[in-house]
C-alpha cells in the first residue's frame, strides 16, 4: 500500500551507508553527542554499539531473549533494553559494557526513562499489571494495575508529571485501542482516550505541546493536545517505530515505501520523503544533531545511515 500526502511531498535522493549489525535489528537509540548508536538485535539476542564517525560496530553486547526496545539514561551512561522473550530489562553500562538484568514481568516492550533519571517505565503483560516501574537507585520493581488493556508503548511528559501509555487487544473490553494518561506520582488514571487501530508508538514533542501516536494498522497519525485532551487524526504511513524530532519538524519510517518521511509540526502533513537506499524492512530510527538518520532494518540485518540535511 502507498500513501500520498495532500501536499504532494517532494522527493529527495540521498546516498546511504549501511552498517551490518546483529540479526533482526529493531529498537534503536543514540547518545546526546551522536557519537554512538545502540540497536537491539531481536533474533540474535544482543545489542550492537555503532561508532558513528567510522560507521562500524565496535561492540556486540549479549543480553537476554528477543531484545525489543532501548532507551538511554544518566546522560547516556546507561542503556535499558526490554527483552520481550525473557521478562527482563537489561541494564548496560555504556562505558564498561557490563550488563545486569532486572525481572519486570512478561513480554516487556516499550521503555522510557524519566527526565530526572530516577525511574524507568516499561510496558509489560503481567496478570493485568500493564506497567512496570524500576527505581534506578535500587533496581526495585513495582507494577501498576488499572490500565484498560495490555500496553504497547510508553512516553513521559517533559516535566515528568504524566505518563502516556498505548494499549490494545482487550478481549470484550471497552478500550481495544487506547491511550491512557496516568500521573507519574500517584499512578492514578487521569484520562483514557480512544485511538485508531494498533497504537504502536508514542512520542511527546520537545515543547510538550503535542503527543504523537503512530497507529500502525490504521496507517494514521493521531495528535493529542494534552491540555484539552482532544485528538486529531491524519493519514500516515505503515510505521511501527517512533516519531523523532529535529530542530523544526518530525520524522518517521515508512516501512512500505522504504523512506523516511518528514512531518510538519505545524500542519502534521508529510512534506518530504527521502528514500532509504538498500532498505528491505526498515523499522525504527533516530536522528543526530546534524540531521543524519540511523534506521534499523529488521530483514537486512543492517542500520542504514541517511543524510536528511
Amino acid at each position: 500500500m502507498s500513501h500520498y500526502s495532500s501536499l504532494s511531498p517532494t522527493m529527495k535522493r540521498n546516498l546511504s551507508n549501511s552498517i551490518p549489525v546483529g540479526k533482526g535489528p529493531r529498537g534503536i537509540a543514540i547518545n546526546d553527542d551522536g557519537s554512538r548508536v545502540f540497536v537491539c538485535n531481536y533474533i540474535s539476542g544482543d545489542v550492537s554499539v555503532i561508532d558513528t564517525l567510522n560507521k562500524k560496530v565496535i561492540r556486540t553486547i549479549a543480553v537476554e531473549r528477543y531484545p525489543q526496545n532501548i532507551a538511554l539514561g544518566h546522560r547516556g551512561k546507561r542503556a535499558y533494553v526490554t527483552n520481550y522473550g525473557s521478562s527482563s530489562v537489561s541494564v548496560i553500562d555504556t562505558e564498561t559494557y557490563a550488563v545486569g538484568n532486572v525481572t519486570v514481568g512478561r513480554h516487556p516492550r516499550g521503555v522510557v526513562v524519566s527526565r530526572d533519571g530516577k525511574h524507568i517505565y516499561v510496558t509489560v503483560r503481567q496478570d493485568k499489571e500493564w506497567l512496570a516501574i524500576i527505581d534506578t537507585r535500587t533496581y526495585a520493581v513495582s507494577r501498576v494495575r488499572g490500565l484498560p488493556s495490555p500496553s504497547i508503548s510508553v512516553d513521559i511528559s517533559q516535566d515528568d508529571s504524566r505518563l502516556y501509555i498505548s494499549s490494545t487487544n482487550s478481549p470484550g473490553g471497552p478500550y481495544q485501542d487506547a491511550l491512557t494518561i496516568i500521573s507519574s506520582k500517584t499512578f492514578q488514571v487521569i484520562d483514557i482516550i480512544r485511538t485508531e487501530q494498533y497504537p504502536s508508538a508514542i512520542t511527546v514533542s520537545p515543547d510538550d505541546r503535542d503527543v504523537y501516536i503512530v497507529c500502525l494498522d490504521a496507517r494514521k497519525l493521531t495528535i493529542l493536545d494534552p491540555k484539552s485532551s482532544t485528538t486529531r487524526h491524519f493519514d500516515f504511513v505503515t510505521c511501527e517505530g517512533k516519531v523523532v524530532f529535529g530542530e523544526r519538524n518530525a520524522y518517521a519510517v515508512d516501512q512500505t515505501r522504504k523512506e523516511v518521511v518528514e512531518v510538519s509540526t505545524a500542519t502534521y502533513e508529510i512534506v518530504r520523503r527521502v528514500p532509504i537506499p538498500g532498505a528491505v524492512e526498515p523499522y525504527d530510527m533516530v536522528l543526530d544533531q546534524q540531521k543524519r538518520a540511523y534506521i534499523s532494518d529488521y530483514q537486512s540485518d543492517e542500520v542504514h545511515s541517511v543524510d536528511l540535511a
